[in-house]
């Protein structure tokens, strides 16, 4: 039997090719788990907009779409961020299903469900980006995670406002 492949990840295993007690390792972890739920946002907001139904589906149709659009570029910047450090960015659908606390939906909820949904979705990744985004400070980032992380930070809080001031109108 071949010893494991030191460049492969499984979900019992995530890569850590920076020492651990390190606080650029800690930002480097973390940007894997915001990677994860990234991810699961992503593939969520893509289902919506893919099942909404109902008399708000153009305006939902296009928000869900600008939402997703928006995402695949941040998940594209964040796994640039984890590659710059010398770490593999979380990558198999199971690593991330492993790493995310971001629930898949498997229902397909009415759209103001669907709303809510979102903006409970963006609150928390918001909470971890606003975390995420301390340590990197704290670590004096050099590779710029900070900055990747407020401008995520400011485009989730007017993506939640849009979606609350959608859903009062109601």
């Amino acid at each position: 039997m071949s010893a494991p492949d030191p460049n492969t990840t499984t979900a019992s295993a995530p890569s850590t090719d920076v020492a651990p007690e390190t606080a650029e390792a800690d930002v480097t972890t973390g940007l894997n788990a915001l990677l994860a739920n990234a991810t699961v946002f992503y593939q969520k907001v893509r289902h919506y907009h893919w099942n909404v139904t109902g008399p708000h589906f153009f305006t939902l149709h296009e928000e869900f779409e600008a939402l997703y659009t928006f995402w695949n570029d941040a998940i594209d910047e964040i796994a640039e961020q984890v590659r710059s450090r010398g770490d593999r960015p979380v990558h198999t659908l199971a690593d991330v299903l492993d790493l995310a606390s971001l629930e898949e939906d498997p229902s397909t909820p009415a759209a103001e469900e669907m709303v809510e949904v979102v903006i409970a979705d963006l609150a928390a990744l918001d909470e971890q980006v606003q975390q995420l985004a301390e340590r990197a400070e704290e670590a004096d980032d050099a590779d710029g995670a900070a900055t990747v992380l407020e401008d995520l930070s400011e485009q989730i809080e007017e993506d939640r406002w849009m979606l609350r001031a959608w859903l009062n109108d109601l």
